[in-house]
C-alpha cells in the first residue's frame, strides 16, 4: 500500500504545498525557466535532453531513447518529427528490427547541442545555487533514486508485457489448433 503524505487525512482538503506530483512538476517547471532564460527559444529543454541522450547512446530505438530521456511515446513522436525536420536528428530503419527506427544526431542536432551544452550546465547551476550547499548533494541523490525506480518499473511493465502477448499468442495457436482438430472430426464423422 502507498504511503501517505503529511497532508493525506481522507477528509481535508488536497494540498498542493504538500503533493510530492505537484511540487515535482513545479521544479521542472523551475529548470526549464532556467533553461530558456539562458538558451533563447531556439531549443526547449526536452529537445535539448533528447539531443544529450541520442549524443550520450548513438543509435539509440526511439522507444529507448524515450524512456531515457524521460518523454512520453506521443510526445517523443511529435517532437522527433520537428527535430528531425530541423535536421537535429537522423530516423533510420533499425538494423535489428524493422519495426524500430534507431535515431542518431544530424549534424544541425550536433551544432546545437554544443552551442546550448554550456547554458544547460549553468542552469542547473542556477537551480542548485538555489538551495543550500549541503542539501544539493542530497537532492541529486533523491532525484537519481525517483529516475531509477522510474526505470526500473517501466522495465518490469515491459516484461509483463511482453509475457502476457507470448501467453495470448499461444492461447490463439492453441485455439486455432483446436479448431482445426474439431472441424477435421466433423469432416470425418
Amino acid at each position: 500500500m502507498a504511503r501517505s503524505t503529511p497532508d493525506s487525512g481522507e477528509s481535508d482538503q488536497f494540498k498542493l504545498a504538500g503533493s510530492p506530483s505537484h511540487l515535482l512538476h513545479r521544479a521542472e517547471q523551475l529548470a526549464s525557466e532556467r533553461f530558456t532564460q539562458l538558451v533563447g527559444d531556439t531549443i526547449t529543454l526536452r529537445q535539448f535532453i533528447i539531443l544529450a541522450a541520442i549524443a550520450e547512446h548513438p543509435g539509440l530505438s526511439q522507444t529507448d531513447l524515450g524512456r531515457i530521456a524521460g518523454v512520453d511515446r506521443s510526445t517523443l513522436g511529435d517532437t522527433m518529427g520537428k527535430m528531425e525536420t530541423r535536421g537535429w536528428i537522423v530516423r533510420t530503419p533499425s538494423a535489428s528490427d524493422g519495426r524500430a527506427y534507431s535515431v542518431l544526431l544530424g549534424q544541425a542536432g550536433g551544432t546545437m547541442l554544443s552551442a546550448t551544452t554550456q547554458h544547460a550546465r549553468a542552469a542547473d547551476a542556477a537551480i542548485l545555487d538555489l538551495l543550500p550547499k549541503t542539501k544539493g548533494r542530497s537532492f541529486l541523490n533523491t532525484l537519481t533514486k525517483l529516475a531509477n525506480l522510474a526505470d526500473q518499473a517501466a522495465a518490469k511493465a515491459e516484461r509483463e508485457q511482453k509475457k502476457l502477448a507470448k501467453r495470448k499468442a499461444r492461447e490463439r495457436a492453441a485455439d486455432k489448433k483446436n479448431k482445426a482438430r474439431a472441424a477435421s472430426r466433423k469432416q470425418r464423422g
